[in-house]
């Protein structure tokens, strides 16, 4: 590699910490953190920077409801990359997000397009994901990580600041603390049993 590359090379990676490995793949950890520096960079001023939380290997980027999250995790042992907007409240409030989906889902999907797809992930969480297929981490597929994500959210930015005041009002917890069921039939679709 000459000498300019490489400068280049490590100027792209200061806050991962580390270089790909000589056949280009990142560890999970490095590729989670140059995906945060790539959205971060990407996104556009009419979107605020968004709060951060890093677990090992999963980032989780929100607009102050952690609840209300983006996240994006390599997933080694599946050779997947999942990355969407993620709904882990209580109940009610989780159903609120999805009918609120469901009312611009011509809308979204035209924007986002069709590998995105909303999901029942457990019997109250929802996420509204797309996964990548991958064998190995790379910089070229953090890249295309990263520039769907900052995509989405850019685009689901404006629903999630109409919807967080409406969505708390309309969600209040019981005497107990609890959500209610909702009542409404399950739709679209439910993640595979493994």
């Amino acid at each position: 590699m000459a000498a300019g590359n490489r400068v280049r090379l490590r100027a792209r990676f200061a806050t991962v910490g580390a270089m790909p490995k000589r056949d280009g793949s990142l560890k999970a950890r490095e590729f989670v953190f140059f995906c945060e520096d790539q959205i971060l960079t990407r996104l556009p001023p009419a979107v605020p920077q968004p709060e951060r939380r890093v677990r090992w290997t999963m980032l989780q980027l929100h607009f102050g409801n952690p609840r209300v999250h983006f996240e994006l995790q390599p997933q080694m042992g599946r050779g997947v990359v999942e990355a969407g907007l993620h709904f882990e409240g209580p109940l009610e409030a989780n159903d609120a997000w999805v009918g609120l989906l469901a009312a611009n889902a011509a809308d979204l999907l035209g924007e986002l397009g069709p590998a995105w797809e909303l999901e029942e992930w457990t019997s109250t969480w929802w996420r509204l994901h797309r996964p990548f297929p991958f064998e190995r981490l790379t910089v070229e597929l953090a890249n295309e990580v990263a520039g769907e994500l900052t995509h989405a959210m850019t685009v689901l930015h404006p629903l999630i600041e109409e919807g967080a005041d409406a969505i708390a009002v309309a969600t209040p917890a019981t005497a107990s603390g609890r959500h209610g069921a909702s009542g409404r039939s399950r739709r679209w679709h439910r993640r595979a049993r493994r």
